[in-house]
């Protein structure tokens, strides 16, 4: 049997984890005693190292912030990495489907994390388990390295290879969105923008739950006086 095969074995299994993991509400919350980012951080990149074990890997937690997934042999310094992460940023609103179900409707599920990185993260433990039960021998170690703080400030690998100065792998991947490779991303830039107005001139600007996300929605209120300079200024942008 090739390991296209073997995959397609878990389909059902690999369906069922990723469900239970969406379904673990991860957004950054108030650390806790042993929980750097909050419990459901802390819950899912438990039962990601759950799945782990029970597919018969290797596995280690590092203090909350991080943990990885070991198959193979090999030294360190050959190491093959996989990056994966479990938090997710806030849901926002105006979703057709409950954000913490992993509902399927059509054929596609719907969920917080789905793409990004659960479910790319899983089938990439699910590919390890094929080449397992393959019996493929590997010459080098591949670890499956879990963050639960990618979203927001990337304190889990500053803490797995920063602090405790784990092995960097000699080559690595992130599973992360769409299929089969995103070659670049955005970047993300944080700042502050300030202008000096009239005291009587007083309008406001609000929308977004995190920097790293699209807003759902922005709301701006400005004063009546300036309403014919804005829709000027709107027709002019439509135009364009």
């Amino acid at each position: 049997m090739n390991l296209q095969e073997l995959v397609l074995n878990y389909k059902e299994e690999v369906v069922k984890s990723i469900q239970e993991s969406v379904r673990i509400k991860s957004v950054q919350e108030e650390p806790l005693e042993g929980m750097p980012f909050g419990e459901g951080p802390a819950k899912a990149l438990q039962h990601m190292l759950n799945l782990g074990k029970e597919l018969g890997f290797e596995v280690e937690n590092f203090d909350n912030y991080a943990g990885h997934i070991d198959f193979g042999t090999g030294s360190d310094e050959e190491m093959i990495g996989v990056l994966g992460h479990v938090d997710v940023v806030p849901e926002g609103k105006g979703w057709d489907h409950p954000p913490y179900e992993a509902k399927i409707v059509d054929g596609k599920m719907y969920g917080r994390g789905v793409l990004d990185d659960k479910g790319p993260t899983i089938a990439a433990l699910y590919a390890l388990k094929a080449i397992k039960d393959s019996g493929l021998k590997l010459n080098r170690k591949v670890r499956v390295i879990v963050g639960a703080n990618e979203e927001t400030g990337w304190g889990c690998m500053n803490h797995y290879f920063g602090k405790l100065n784990m092995p960097q792998p000699a080559m690595a991947f992130t599973p992360d969105s769409s299929f089969p490779v995103t070659y670049a991303e955005k970047g993300i830039l944080h700042l502050m923008l300030s202008q000096e107005y009239n005291e009587e001139l007083n309008f406001s600007i609000k929308g977004g739950v995190a920097f790293n996300s699209v807003p759902d929605s922005v709301v701006a209120e400005f004063p009546v006086s300036m309403r014919d300079s804005i829709f000027a200024n709107l027709d002019i942008y439509n135009e364009g």
